[in-house]
């Protein structure tokens, strides 16, 4: 084989190569007729499980735009700080789990109209009550970890906050002694103090949107996300999704609280066969 041969079949053999290992790189295809939603399913009324189902306000409305583009809604369910990234590397088309718009994101992905208004707040004992931001200074704060309830405790109060996976976890935090205060969006806050009497919300300690975020460079995918939106807000449908899925999360909790006063120890009984309850240390 002469000299240029022997090039051109090396650069066959690269150029191969780099192919190879670019499509190991990217992310799986969306299966034809379907159109991806990436969320975090631990934020109700937004979104939450139903058994093993997604369900909730964005829920609603990313089912809507797939309506609308004659597609089918697949959910994938992920912790909340890798929704972005994910979506960004071609995980999902859509991404709806209570995503405030911030400038930072607006540089990393596209937002739809808003279609909620709603802040943060404290969540607080009623013994220790918390009001204004300063107040918890040098405190020991709890947060959704990736949230804008973190970009406040280091902006605002200029520390690191104590990180959870949910508002739910870190609240129990708080209950255990782990943390002082939590802050949080305000329709979580009011999820995970109801039935807890001893246990408040502050006023809003900031005011923010919600909107559905997909990857740059789509405007015919985002003019039909807010086409949606704008005829859901403007029919009343967005309310009636808003109030409906709050009722039904709110309901989901009161279940959640019979089952655990059911429980010998405070654990969810569990109902599977093969559930071993000893190592759980729960009822035998």
């Amino acid at each position: 084989m002469n000299a240029k041969l022997i090039r051109i079949a090396l650069a066959s053999v690269t150029a191969a190569t780099v192919a190879f290992a670019e499509g190991e790189a990217k992310a799986p295809a969306a299966v034809p007729g379907t159109i991806r939603m990436i969320t975090e399913a631990t934020f109700p009324p937004y979104e939450f499980r139903q058994g093993t189902e997604v369900v909730g306000i964005d829920v609603e409305i990313c089912k809507a735009i797939a309506k609308e583009l004659g597609k089918e809604l697949k959910i994938e369910d992920v912790e909340f700080d890798s929704v972005i990234p994910s979506l960004i590397a071609g995980k999902a088309e859509l991404a709806a789990a209570g995503i405030t718009v911030t400038e930072d994101r607006k540089m990393k992905v596209d937002f739809s109209h808003p279609y909620v208004r709603t802040g943060i707040v404290f969540i607080y004992a009623k013994a220790n009550p918390f009001e204004k931001g300063e107040e918890a200074k040098g405190k020991r704060v709890g947060v959704q970890n990736g949230t804008t309830s973190a970009d406040f405790v280091r902006e605002q109060l200029g520390q690191e906050p104590e990180m959870f996976d949910s508002p739910a976890s870190a609240f129990a935090a708080m209950k255990a002694g782990k943390v002082d205060v939590v802050i949080a969006d305000i329709d979580p806050a009011k999820a995970v103090i109801k039935g807890e009497p001893d246990y408040d919300i502050s006023e809003l300690l900031t005011v923010e949107e919600y909107a559905v975020a997909i990857k740059k460079g789509q405007p015919e995918l985002l003019a039909v996300v807010n086409k949606v939106i704008d005829e859901l807000d403007g029919s009343g449908r967005l309310d009636e999704i808003k109030d409906e899925w709050t009722a039904k999360a709110e309901a989901a909790a009161s279940a959640e609280e019979v089952k655990a006063a059911a429980a010998p120890c405070g654990c969810v009984p569990c109902t599977s066969a093969d559930c071993n309850k000893a190592a759980c240390g729960c009822a035998k």
